[in-house]
């Protein structure tokens, strides 16, 4: 009878495991045979996830990875410091000559090579931008060839201009008075030398080759305009005051 007692627990064991029925019967080191059986079911990376612990292969800590830090190189061409064009202070040429409007004129008809140099330093000196963007050493040599050129031309009035004697200076000219002919004013102007003339409303006269804008007891009044070096033309009021000429005897 115990023989059979023996075969049915047996049975019911063998039973048991092939239905998945957990055994309560106490067995040789118990507390590991969870681990046991997932080491037998599940490989080493997946066992000791399904218990929810720690993977004692895998380190605590990362291994740390390789930082590649960039090391800026020193260019051997230097890139130029770029000036903020609002920040460069910028000052424009002072005492450039200026050009006679009626001289102008005359150059424009005569010598179109000269015409086409101005306007180019004209345009250059106008674009202020582009000036802000250069040294000082070469904006003053620019600023220095526009100046010789302006003077160059200048020099051309005297061979390119027959001059008469009321383009003088201004203190050499001495309003004499006034006369009228066929309704019209006309001013008498005495020149070095005691030499009388009239002068009438557009008449050219002083150095800088001003015309006549006005006449009348008083004084006369003279318009001069010329062209300066941003190409712009300038106008100003030149005045010969009448001088009573003191009485003889």
């Amino acid at each position: 009878m115990k023989q059979n007692y023996k075969m049915r627990s047996a049975g019911f064991l063998l039973a048991a495991v092939l239905l998945g029925i957990t055994v309560s019967t106490p067995l040789v080191h118990s507390e590991n045979i969870d681990l046991d059986l997932l080491k037998a079911k599940f490989p080493p990376g997946e066992r000791y996830f399904s218990l929810g612990e720690r993977d004692p292969f895998v380190p605590l800590v990362s291994p740390k990875k390789n930082v590649i830090k960039k090391i800026a190189r020193k260019s051997k061409h230097p890139r130029k410091k770029v000036v903020s064009v609002k920040s460069k202070d910028l000052d424009m040429p002072s005492d450039m000559p200026l050009l006679p409007m009626k001289f102008y004129e005359k150059i424009q008809k005569e010598d179109s090579d000269i015409v086409i140099q101005l306007q180019i330093f004209a345009t250059l000196f106008n674009d202020t931008t582009k000036l802000r963007k250069m040294s000082n050493k070469e904006y003053k040599k620019k600023v220095a060839e526009y100046r010789s050129l302006l003077t160059e031309v200048l020099g051309m009035r005297e061979s390119m201009l027959i001059r008469t004697e009321l383009q003088a200076d201004f203190d050499k000219l001495e309003f004499v008075g006034t006369i009228r002919k066929t309704g019209i004013s006309v001013a008498l102007i005495q020149t070095q030398g005691q030499k009388g003339h009239t002068v009438k409303v557009g008449t050219l006269i002083g150095p800088n080759l001003g015309v006549v804008k006005t006449i009348d007891a008083k004084k006369i009044v003279i318009l001069e305009r010329y062209r300066n070096y941003l190409g712009e033309v300038l106008s100003q009021d030149k005045k010969i005051e009448f001088k009573k000429q003191p009485l003889q005897g």
